[in-house]
């Protein structure tokens, strides 16, 4: 492989950097806050912080915004195995979270919901796997494997504040499987989009994760 640029020797710098800052914020602001404000303070640092700024830092303004455009489309014949995981990912997510549960939710949490969902697959896609696409663009272990395992290992720092019921690995392990089919999928198309997209159902179909309720708890609604 060659040498590394700047840039990309720090874009590998990222989880090092984001996972124990992070933590601090969600820990520290839970501490002070409360844990419903400390757990969005934390979301909103690594939102605006790690998912933005750093991304924009390193690729720019419009290389970052480009990273919704379909370099290579998904729905053709060279693609239809990442084509038929993203399928897989979007059954297995409405069985998962059947689209029931949305008709119980309260239309309050369901106003929270939608657009945090949203905001958390834009982000969270244009970080993990945008900017390691666009960086690494041949390297399927530096573009695929090395940042679902970041992807992975950031979502213990939630879990301080509000850990997942199934625990705190399982969420770990699994989201280390759907980081690396993101990741596919990405590197094929070159492209955040799909992932965006699946991402971003998920998070409404599971009503926000932690988030939505801690915000409609500190609204009161």
């Amino acid at each position: 492989m060659r040498s590394l640029s700047r840039r990309q020797r720090a874009a590998l710098l990222i989880p090092f950097l984001l996972i124990p800052s992070t933590a601090f914020v969600f820990v520290t602001g839970s501490q002070f806050m409360g844990p419903q404000a400390g757990y969005l303070l934390g979301f909103l640092f690594y939102w605006i912080v790690w998912c933005l700024l750093a991304p924009i830092l390193l690729l720019g303004v419009g290389s970052t915004a480009s990273l919704f455009h379909e370099e290579h489309r998904l729905f053709q014949r060279s693609n239809l195995i990442p084509a038929a995981l993203l399928v897989v990912i979007l059954v297995v997510t409405v069985v998962m979270y059947p689209p029931s549960r949305l008709a119980a939710a309260s239309t309050g949490l369901l106003i929270i919901a939608i657009p945090v969902a949203v905001i958390n697959g834009i982000a969270e896609e244009i970080l993990w796997r945008g900017v390691y696409v666009s960086m690494y663009p041949d390297s399927i272990p530096l573009t695929v494997i090395y940042p679902s395992l970041g992807f992975a290992l950031w979502h213990i720092t939630p879990q301080l504040v509000f850990p997942a019921e199934s625990g705190i690995w399982s969420l770990v392990i699994s989201t280390f499987f759907l980081g690396i089919s993101y990741g596919w999928i990405a590197f094929r198309t070159r492209s955040v989009r799909w992932p965006v997209i699946a991402h971003s159902i998920g998070g409404v179909l599971s009503l926000g994760g932690f988030i939505a309720p801690s915000i409609q708890a500190l609204l009161g609604l």
